[in-house]
């Protein structure tokens, strides 16, 4: 029988392992890692636990989840999040496990879900585990697909200082607060932000931009490479030896640079995006402030998850950014999830 128990300090090699040794299966197998701590990232935006699974002593897996205050039908809900599933391979095609594993995370959870929601992304080339997944296998819950997601990679040296974008003070952050809450009620699943958050962000890190009183946007450059990275682990074919070319291509043309084996992607997110309705319907000015906040970035590349009928998506692919599908599951362990038509709009640098 597998042992599942809530991990904690005595387990942080253990947990940092598995992330290292489990790659995403794409065109580049990344790992995303937690280095030098997996605990010091936790927290930064609700609540966080990982749950570690063994089997007479033998490490077997391990999962992480969240509690994370977040829109859901126009209200502030407190949603339960599923991600950092990492199975060793000597343990995967054992069905067993999976749902076991499943079968311990209402029971471990130490932080209640307002509501029965709970919700998970994955890739859309991740083939093996959506035919899994979606199969309806008896002991596991219901996943059901509620939505398409693209993260797009930016480089940074595309950015072009146009002084739309400024450091909000603190007697903007009432009314800024506001209106992000106004824009991110009106889709599923964005983040719930109150200025406590904000401050644990930095607020040398938070940029509005506005026209008098007229705010046209919001955003977080948020870099977390302290305590969570994106690690290049293979490159498939050729690109294993023609990444130094590439990688001068990209320089010449401002594209993102593939980094090294081993190497941990230099970036930012660009998080709790936020525009006026004027600023998604007007190209020229939503070009414009994209390209004043990359700017701002420190970071070779920013990152930015939009979902896939998003209107600041065809504006971002004009930058050369790179790509990736995923999809949005409801997870729905006893009850179907009752979400209204609003688009499905996570934040990816939560993930």
């Amino acid at each position: 029988m597998t042992y599942l128990h809530l991990a904690g300090p005595d387990d942080d090699a253990d947990l940092r392992h598995l992330l290292r040794e489990n790659g995403m299966p794409s065109w580049v197998e990344m790992t995303m890692e937690r280095e030098p701590s997996y605990f010091a990232g936790v927290n930064r935006f609700g609540q966080e636990w990982a749950v570690i699974a063994k089997e007479h002593g033998d490490l077997v897996g391990m999962y992480s989840a969240s509690v994370l205050p977040l829109w859901v039908n126009g209200a502030a809900e407190q949603v339960g999040y599923l991600g950092g599933l990492r199975v060793r391979s000597a343990y995967r095609r054992r069905i067993r496990h999976l749902r076991e594993g499943y079968a311990s995370i209402v029971k471990l959870a130490p932080y209640a879900t307002s509501r029965p929601l709970w919700f998970t992304i994955i890739a859309e080339e991740n083939h093996t585990a959506r035919r899994l997944l979606e199969s309806g296998l008896a002991g596991l819950p219901r996943y059901r697909q509620i939505g398409r997601y693209a993260t797009c990679a930016l480089a940074t040296a595309r950015g072009r200082s146009l002084g739309l974008w400024r450091r909000p003070q603190a007697h903007d952050l009432p009314g800024l607060l506001s209106w992000q809450r106004q824009t991110a009620s009106s889709q599923q699943l964005s983040p719930a932000l109150d200025e406590e958050m904000l401050a644990r962000f930095g607020l040398e890190n938070v940029w509005m931009c506005n026209e008098g009183e007229s705010i046209h946007g919001f955003a977080v450059l948020w870099n977390q490479s302290a305590y969570k990275q994106v690690v290049a682990r293979r490159y498939r074919g050729a690109l294993a030896w023609l990444r130094p070319a590439y990688n001068l291509y990209a320089r010449l043309s401002r594209r993102v640079e593939l980094p090294a084996l081993g190497s941990a992607l230099e970036q930012s997110s660009i998080s709790f995006l936020a525009l006026s309705p004027q600023a998604l319907t007007d190209r020229k000015l939503a070009r414009a402030l994209i390209h004043d906040l990359l700017s701002r970035c420190m970071t070779p590349v920013a990152t930015l998850g939009l979902h896939a009928e998003h209107p600041l998506l065809s504006v971002v692919a004009e930058f050369r950014a790179m790509r990736y599908a995923a999809s949005v599951y409801t997870v729905e362990f006893h009850e179907s999830a009752h979400l209204d038509n609003r688009p499905v709009q996570p934040e990816a640098a939560l993930f």
